[in-house]
């Protein structure tokens, strides 16, 4: 082993790929926040929820199913 890997410990490593992912998970969310096409939609997916226009799995299932446009296995 050189003595650049030495000089890291594993505990270290495995940080610096964590802080990684959450440094990439903070710069995808900023570029949501930045897009306003994209805010207007969360905003009126919120608004749905909020006046109760949304369906659960279950019911999306079973309305795709009826229409043909899925087919669902018997279990």
């Amino acid at each position: 082993m050189d003595n650049a890997a030495q000089l890291i410990s594993e505990e270290d490593r495995q940080l610096l790929r964590r802080v990684s992912d959450l440094l990439e998970e903070v710069m995808e969310t900023i570029e949501i926040a930045q897009n306003p096409e994209i805010m207007r939609e969360i905003e009126e997916a919120r608004q749905d929820a909020r006046e109760g226009r949304v369906r659960d799995y279950s019911e999306l299932r079973e309305e795709l199913r009826k229409t043909g446009k899925i087919r669902v296995k018997d279990n």
